[in-house]
């Protein structure tokens, strides 16, 4: 009678934490489509071709040598690289010690543009930098940890309303150092670009005729990554193992069964704990929040066929009764690693 009393105590406690999840779950979702959102634009009012800035070319190439200190909890990455800069107009008039990057984090040294060389060429001059900054990167982790990344770093002036021609070099505008490793990563082939900053907003300043959006040109580098998964699966998701591993026991043991449940919850729950506090809310709305959902549906599942079978049905069919216990963890089985396959990015 004990027994059952605790049995269904557990049911109760698992069937609540199941509720709350599902609506967590409906609200992190909502945040999500909420932040992913694009501002209201009067898309018919922007110009269909934007005027190129008149003037001699900045022409861009990096070389990359460190990327280190990626935070997926705080959004930004650190990199290091080389910079040079080809202009091809009056040396007295190279705007190339304005350049700086747009998405990176001004706090005391954080940021440093440090000119190291300075040549002039048969077209105008060249400039070498050495680079080091933290960036903003807001990481997309619905896919954790399978996903992929793109490590996007916007160079351009630190004036906004500087008109100048930036560009890439013809030939290898951008390079990663062959030595450089990412521990859990993968380093795929970057890419260089012209790009623009669209700033809604005319900064006190009157616009150019036809034009409804200020864009402030710049060079965007977009370095892919590509996490290796397999390498997070044992230490991230050591809780959710065992909570499934002891909801199996308690399948084959027939005594202690709800201690075994109550600590396959306790475990499960400080999986999720532990993961909420090293990954953005953003994340849980992926596949970390489906996989929760799975664990408890299937500790909910052992619970209420486990009562029903050796309670409930054993008065009525004896036989069936038995027939039921033997397919009842070959099912939850099945069950969950189904479930889990399905989810899987």
């Amino acid at each position: 009678m004990r027994s059952r009393r605790w049995t269904w105590r557990l049911l109760w406690v698992a069937l609540a934490c199941v509720l709350t999840l599902s609506l967590a779950q409906v609200g992190w979702g909502g945040q999500a489509a909420v932040e992913q959102r694009p501002a209201a634009i009067d898309w018919g009012r922007v110009p269909a071709e934007v005027m190129e800035p008149e003037g001699p070319p900045l022409r861009l190439g990096a070389y990359i040598t460190n990327i280190n200190n990626i935070d997926l909890l705080q959004d930004q990455f650190s990199v290091e690289m080389l910079l040079w800069t080809e202009w091809a107009g009056d040396a007295q008039s190279d705007p190339s010690d304005n350049l700086m990057i747009l998405n990176g984090i001004y706090d005391g040294d954080i940021q440093r543009f440090e000119r190291v060389s300075h040549e002039k060429t048969a077209t105008g001059s060249w400039n070498l930098y050495r680079v080091r900054s933290a960036v903003v990167k807001r990481f997309r982790l619905q896919r954790y940890p399978f996903d992929d990344q793109i490590l996007h770093i916007q160079i351009g002036l630190a004036d906004p309303l500087q008109t100048v021609n930036l560009n890439v070099v013809d030939q290898e505008a951008v390079m990663v150092s062959p030595g450089l490793l990412l521990p859990g990563w993968t380093l795929k082939s970057a890419g260089a670009y012209a790009s623009s900053v669209s700033l809604m907003s005319d900064l006190g300043r009157p616009l150019a005729a036809g034009e409804v959006i200020r864009r402030q040109p710049a060079v965007s580098l977009d370095v892919p990554i590509q996490r290796h998964s397999l390498l997070f699966v044992a230490p991230d998701f050591l809780g959710y193992m065992l909570a499934v591993g002891l909801c199996i026991m308690s399948l084959l043991i027939t005594r202690s069964r709800d201690d075994l449940i109550l600590a396959a919850v306790v475990s499960a729950g400080g999986n999720f704990v532990f993961i909420a506090g090293k990954l953005p809310v953003t994340a849980m709305a992926g596949f970390i929040g489906n996989l929760q959902l799975i664990i408890f549906l299937g500790i909910l599942y052992v619970v209420a066929a486990d009562e029903l079978i050796d309670v409930h049905l054993l008065n009525v069919n004896n036989r069936l009764s038995t027939v039921l216990r033997v397919l009842l963890l070959p099912s939850y089985v099945a069950m969950t690693l189904i479930g889990i396959y399905w989810i899987i990015p």
